[in-house]
């Protein structure tokens, strides 16, 4: 059997999310979206630490609790650190930039006769969301390969086209891949 290597996948949406039910319990449901499906093998198969956004209200308790040990479908055991973000940078990041930007001109559906409007309403989204995101993703990325520096990191998607370069700046022996969901 291989050896089991330490994986650090890093997305926007999480492998599982969290609410409370009516009796106060704390439950984890799968996270939405095709990237857990695919990426299900690898959890399955090495140590993996899954970084992600913390986006309902309960995620954000769970981020504060530190870094957890979670299961992919009550099988594959993965840990799991989830980065709060400020609502406000948070939204510019994803509800500015990130979907209604990114997604548009990487699926070649911008409307040529309307340029971008890159206004600064949008530069103050860039640089007070999308870069501030990224910066706290690559800084939990930082803080993960203290302990694990041979770790391989697996970025994915638009959402996270900067955090591989902050970490770059600081781990420049780091092994970094960046994946982007997209048929060009």
């Amino acid at each position: 059997m291989a050896s089991r290597r330490r994986l650090i996948v890093v997305s926007n949406r999480g492998p599982v999310g969290y609410s409370r039910e009516n009796s106060g319990e704390r439950v984890a449901r799968r996270g939405g979206g095709g990237l857990v499906t695919a990426l299900r093998g690898l959890v399955s198969r090495h140590d993996v630490t899954w970084i992600a956004s913390a986006i309902s209200e309960e995620d954000h308790v769970v981020a504060a609790e530190g870094v957890i040990d979670e299961t992919l479908d009550g099988e594959a055991a993965f840990r799991l650190r989830l980065v709060a973000h400020d609502e406000y940078e948070y939204d510019w990041h994803y509800n500015v930039v990130s979907n209604p930007t990114l997604w548009f001109l990487q699926h070649y559906l911008w409307d040529l006769k309307y340029e971008p409007q890159l206004d600064s309403g949008f530069e103050n989204a860039w640089e007070h969301g999308y870069v501030r995101v990224n910066e706290r993703f690559a800084q939990a990325v930082l803080d993960e390969l203290e302990s694990a520096p041979d770790a391989v990191v697996f970025f994915h998607d638009y959402h996270l086209y900067l955090a591989p370069r902050f970490v770059r700046d600081q781990a420049p022996n780091a092994t970094l891949m960046h994946f982007v969901h997209i048929p060009w």
